[in-house]
């Protein structure tokens, strides 16, 4: 049915004679008019519809048993019985509740939904529907009387509890009228259902000839009054229209799919934000980190400087670079025989080594050699071609850069 529903978010819809009125209830205030209504389905908002008597069936009876859980199975197979429900009815179109307990029974009073709901009840803000004897604070031990949509309608109470209801066959009061209200008294008196009645309560617009035709026919002393306010019952009823558990259901998978909607709208949110903050998490970083170099940039430039001081210096301070090593190295790599150095010589860090081979191809291994040899991989070593002399010997230059900083 919803769930709880807090009293001052609740209206409540009446039919009296063919006008429908609606009620709200303030927080600790007796219900409050609010206007009329043309239709049911134009209060908004969440609504408890007091149903008309017209659609629905009482039965009152005793139960042999005091269990209160077996009683509406008890009561529903007496219904049954009377082809007032079928077993394959919706639970929801029939309500049960006892009344009194005493001795070995109980006292249950069945309300039974009847098929044919007006279309104007047949809406979803209406969130629980309630027999309307159960929203009116009904006298004690009295017969009551008022119109509903061009019909009579009674209750009849035992104590304060409603024991019976029903639309009667006319509008204006008759023999007919009266003769159908002793039948229903003499069924209720039969089943020991009735105490005795105090009198019969005439609510609404009825004339001086009508009560005193009621009063003579029924023998009871009559009480005109105005219909009162209505209560929320302190029970709530079970009743409820198939047509409107439909429009619940979809009003259901309606808000079932509008969460989903919103959690994924939520997450895709999230993510987004996510995004956008490790952006800015990224670019207060990249800030930072730009400061902490602009800080730091002196102190670079400053290193740097003193490396490259560090380099021009590091042919006089490095022993692998003095030009006695260099020699001795390159030296270390000639042939017992044929081939010698005309010239060793250091020229702004750059090497230059003259020589004479028996054969070109000498010349070109000990250029090989030389690139290969681990004390020299601090230069880049490359040799030109051989010049071959007319005694067959090979001229050869031969020439390395260093890898490093260059010497000025």
């Amino acid at each position: 049915m919803g769930g709880k529903i807090e009293r001052s978010q609740i209206s409540l819809v009446r039919c009296l004679d063919d006008d429908w009125e609606l009620w709200s209830f303030p927080p600790s205030k007796r219900a409050q008019f609010v206007r009329h209504l043309g239709s049911p389905k134009q209060a908004g908002g969440d609504t408890i519809v007091a149903l008309p008597l017209r659609y629905t069936v009482s039965y009152a009876t005793w139960v042999p048993t005091l269990e209160k859980e077996v009683v509406p199975e008890i009561v529903q197979l007496q219904l049954e019985k009377r082809g007032l429900v079928q077993r394959q009815n919706a639970p929801s179109t029939l309500d049960v509740r006892v009344l009194e307990s005493k001795e070995d029974k109980s006292l249950a009073l069945a309300t039974v939904l009847l098929s044919e709901l007006g279309p104007e009840l047949a809406f979803e803000k209406a969130k629980r529907f309630e027999p309307i004897p159960f929203t009116l604070p009904l006298p004690q031990d009295r017969l009551i009387l008022w119109r509903e949509r061009q019909r009579l309608a009674i209750t009849v109470t035992r104590g304060r509890d409603p024991i019976h209801f029903q639309v009667l066959s006319a509008e204006e009061v008759s023999d007919e009228v009266i003769n159908e209200i002793r039948c229903a008294l003499l069924q209720l008196e039969s089943q020991r259902l009735l105490h005795d009645l105090l009198g019969l309560a005439v609510w609404g617009d009825f004339t001086e000839d009508e009560t005193d035709r009621l009063q003579k026919g029924l023998s009871l002393k009559v009480f005109r009054e105005s219909v009162p306010p209505p209560n929320l019952p302190a029970r709530t009823s079970n009743l409820l229209p198939p047509e409107v558990a439909v429009l619940h259901e979809k009003a259901k998978r309606r808000r079932r799919i509008r969460r989903l909607i919103a959690a994924a709208a939520g997450i895709y949110l999230c993510c987004i934000l996510g995004i956008i903050g490790y952006i800015f998490w990224q670019q207060r970083r990249i800030a930072q980190l730009q400061n902490q170099i602009y800080a730091e940039l002196p102190t670079v430039k400053a290193i740097q400087n003193t490396a490259d001081q560090w380099k021009k210096v590091e042919w006089a301070v490095d022993p692998k670079l003095y030009a006695v090593e260099l020699l001795h190295q390159v030296a270390s790599l000639l042939p017992p025989q044929g081939m010698r150095l005309t010239a060793f010589q250091i020229e702004k860090g750059k090497v230059i080594i003259r020589g004479e081979a028996s054969t070109a191809a000498a010349a070109f291994k000990l250029h090989q050699d030389i690139k290969q040899s681990p004390g020299l991989k601090l230069f880049q070593w490359d040799m030109k071609s051989p010049s071959l002399r007319p005694d067959g010997r090979a001229e050869f230059i031969i020439e390395g850069e260093p890898t490093g900083a260059k010497v000025d």
